[in-house]
């Protein structure tokens, strides 16, 4: 009887300290990030365009992604605060590595619409990118007469690529 007691509290006292061991090991690890620091950013712009249908313009923020050796689709979000006038809309497209800018090339275009305050808009769009490393910058044009005006005032961009 004494040596199965014996036994057992060694046991226990061997179960509590894997336990231990396995809690300070993920204590002491490093987080993982679900999307690293170089495919998010967030800004205020403060950006204001005016003069109906004009070209795109940056809103500041770009993010990057490293495809590694092979290419691969990168699914790419923005969500804004912003208005345009009546009769206007606001259009959102992306600059891939300084490349010219187009309507509807990845995916939704309009982002934004007449409302009587700013609201909070999100587009996703998919785009395809080689192998390496590339830059993605969302721009944005208005759309209207030559009396329209749109402002974005704050917004957040993510790449959804290869991660870790």
């Amino acid at each position: 009887m004494r040596i199965r007691r014996s036994i057992t509290l060694l046991a226990g006292a061997g179960i509590l300290s894997a336990a231990a061991a396995a809690t300070s090991l993920v204590l002491a690890s490093s987080p993982a990030y679900a999307i690293p620091g170089s495919q998010e950013a967030c800004g205020s712009p403060g950006l204001t365009l005016t003069g109906g249908t004009g070209p795109y313009h940056s809103m500041g923020l770009s993010v990057t992604v490293n495809d590694g050796t092979t290419g691969r689709n990168v699914v790419v979000f923005t969500s804004l605060d912003g208005n345009v006038s009546p009769n206007a809309e606001m259009r959102l497209s992306w600059s891939v590595d300084g490349g010219p800018v187009s309507d509807y090339a990845f995916g939704p275009g309009n982002i934004a619409e007449n409302q009587q305050f700013d609201g909070t808009r999100t587009v996703m769009d998919v785009i395809h990118l080689g192998a390496g490393t590339h830059t993605l910058t969302p721009e944005v044009r208005l759309s209207g007469s030559s009396t329209t005006s749109g402002i974005v005032d704050r917004l957040c961009v993510v790449a959804e690529a290869f991660t870790k």
